[in-house]
């Protein structure tokens, strides 16, 4: 069984010395945390890193997640298990 990847962006006030800031990290489902940041924009590279750093190789990864209900960084065991057409060998899958 393969682990889920659903990392989000969570925010809370915090105290600073100039007064209260919105602070973000990022938290996956994995258990992996993320360091804090005073930018939204920051966490969310933080999130698309960890994707980027987790997803199977580009012939795992589902094709057509609306049919397959995964999403498109999963692995999916329909379209990674799927053999070449004849004279199609050589060619590499594209995601």
């Amino acid at each position: 069984m393969t682990i889920r990847h659903r990392p989000k962006v969570r925010r809370w006030h915090e105290e600073t010395s100039q007064g209260e800031a919105w602070c973000y990290q990022v938290r996956c489902s994995c258990g992996e945390e993320f360091d804090e940041h005073y930018t939204k924009r920051l966490a969310e590279s933080d999130k698309a890193r960890h994707l980027m750093d987790v997803a199977p190789p580009v012939s795992e990864r589902c094709r057509d997640p609306k049919k397959h209900r995964t999403q498109s960084h999963d692995y999916c065991p329909v379209c990674a298990n799927q053999l070449c057409l004849p004279g199609f060998e050589g060619l590499e899958a594209t995601g």
